[in-house]
């Protein structure tokens, strides 16, 4: 057993299923894999291609939006089937197939499986939301199947950074990953800071976290901003001396008050980084260059990259600017029209669905509630659909809010399915059913939040 920080140990179970894993994967010749298509799925798949390549095996690999029975079905002709950052919802029918599974997840399950090697951080008393993502999983496979696949860490922390399980410092699996990359000088922890990297006035026009209302997304307001402050327009801020650093952090940091940013939020933009020699990157480049990738249907590209492409790095860099720049046209609209708000939610319809999930948390965090979860909803292609992401943030959590709970049980009360963790869930819902789905969700989360006010207040 191997300890981790701060006295935490890998729990046998967690590694026994991971060995289990690795049999499953000496035993086959021909391998299926399934991963997911956001920053997470990417970087798992990433790793399962270089681990499944390194050890000689025939695979093919496959980035999708969700599991669905048809897809499981469609995947039996093969001596293995793996699923990354998705499959443990889908028990049921994994267990029918022919083949062999193995299901590296992180999503919290509803029971475990004695026909699938199910490797799920939950099953260990390790929580799935903070401490280990699917890339996580996949990474504590990769170097136990060799030493050699050290190297494929930062691939795992673009993962671990786009599920924003950095944000309130590593912990669980991840934070034994980091010490063990410290050892090995693969990587390091630097200090963040309000003020993004780069010139000035690039940086600030095109920075989402933090969000400047009336700065993020124009470049004039921007100059005149740093003009008015006294400060140089075609620097970076690594250049600026010291009493200019503070200066200008002072002033984002009164902007984003003004704007009614809490201070929670905040803290979670200087928190330390971690930055990888081998890649000239931090974790959260690598994230947002894979995010790009997944949202724009471009999940090959972001695997390449992930293994070192260059060309596949350039072109990804390009759809990053491009997918930035239409998320911050979408949140200079949100700021400018505001969101719905109820009782315990606030919501907004979104014509863009890939930019869904990243809308709700920026919203929440800049210029909406902080104390609401936060929806964005979406037509599927077919329009028979109501596609819906959810945002909350750990305040909400200690509030009793749990929304994968909230969005599985009243989207099924509109025949539609939901489920996910329970500060980031999804759902989708029968088109026409979007209004009375709001209204109820919006009475559970209250119902939560009041079942936990009471069990405080019992206590």
């Amino acid at each position: 057993m191997r300890e981790m920080d701060q006295g935490v140990q890998i729990p046998p179970k967690l590694l026994s299923s991971i060995f289990l894993a690795k049999e499953e994967i000496d035993k086959a010749s021909n391998i299926r894999v399934i991963s997911h298509y956001d920053a997470d799925g990417i970087s798992s798949a990433a790793i399962l291609c270089a681990l499944l390549n390194r050890a000689g095996k025939t695979f093919q690999i496959s980035m999708i939006k969700g599991l669905t029975d048809e897809i499981v079905a469609d995947s039996d002709d093969s001596d293995l089937l793996i699923l990354s950052d998705m499959g443990s919802s889908n028990l049921d029918a994994l267990e029918k197939l022919n083949c062999r599974v193995v299901v590296l997840d992180h999503h919290k399950p509803l029971r475990d499986s004695e026909k699938v090697v199910h490797v799920n951080p939950h099953l260990s008393d390790i929580d799935g939301m903070t401490s280990a993502c699917g890339a996580s999983i996949c990474m504590l496979l990769a170097v136990n199947t060799d030493e050699k696949n050290w190297d494929l860490l930062p691939i795992a922390f673009g993962g671990i950074a786009g599920d924003r399980q950095t944000i309130k410092g590593l912990s669980g699996v991840n934070i034994w990953l980091f010490e063990e990359g410290l050892k090995r000088g693969i990587t390091e922890a630097v200090p963040g800071s309000l003020v993004p990297s780069g010139n000035l006035v690039d940086a600030i026009a095109s920075s989402t976290e933090p969000y400047l209302i009336g700065l993020s997304g124009d470049k004039d307001a921007v100059r005149t901003f740093l003009i008015d402050a006294g400060l140089p327009i075609n620097s970076d801020y690594a250049s600026l001396n010291d009493e200019m650093k503070m200066k200008l952090s002072s002033l984002i940091a009164l902007k984003l008050i003004s704007q009614g940013t809490p201070l929670e939020t905040m803290e979670e933009v200087v928190r330390d980084r971690y930055y990888f020699k081998s890649v000239d990157m931090e974790a959260e480049m690598m994230s947002s260059l894979l995010n790009a990738c997944g949202r724009t249907g471009q999940e090959g590209m972001g695997v390449s990259l992930a293994l070192g492409d260059k060309s596949a790095m350039a072109s990804a860099m390009e759809l990053r600017n491009e997918y930035g720049s239409e998320l911050l046209s979408s949140l200079n609209d949100l700021s400018q029209n505001g969101i719905t708000k109820l009782n315990n939610i606030q919501y907004f319809y979104n014509t863009k669905s890939g930019l869904s999930g990243i809308l709700c948390g920026i919203t929440m965090q800049y210029f909406g509630d902080a104390d609401k979860a936060t929806l964005a909803l979406s037509e599927s292609d077919d329009k028979t659909k109501m596609k819906i992401s959810s945002r909350g943030t750990f305040p909400v959590l200690d509030l009793g809010v749990d929304l994968a709970e909230a969005l599985r049980e009243t989207s099924a009360q509109v025949n539609g399915f939901g489920g996910g963790h329970r500060i980031a869930a999804g759902a989708t819902i029968p088109i026409g059913e979007d209004k009375k789905f709001l209204e109820l969700l919006d009475v559970k989360i209250g119902e939560q939040k009041k079942a936990k006010s009471e069990e405080t207040t019992s206590k």
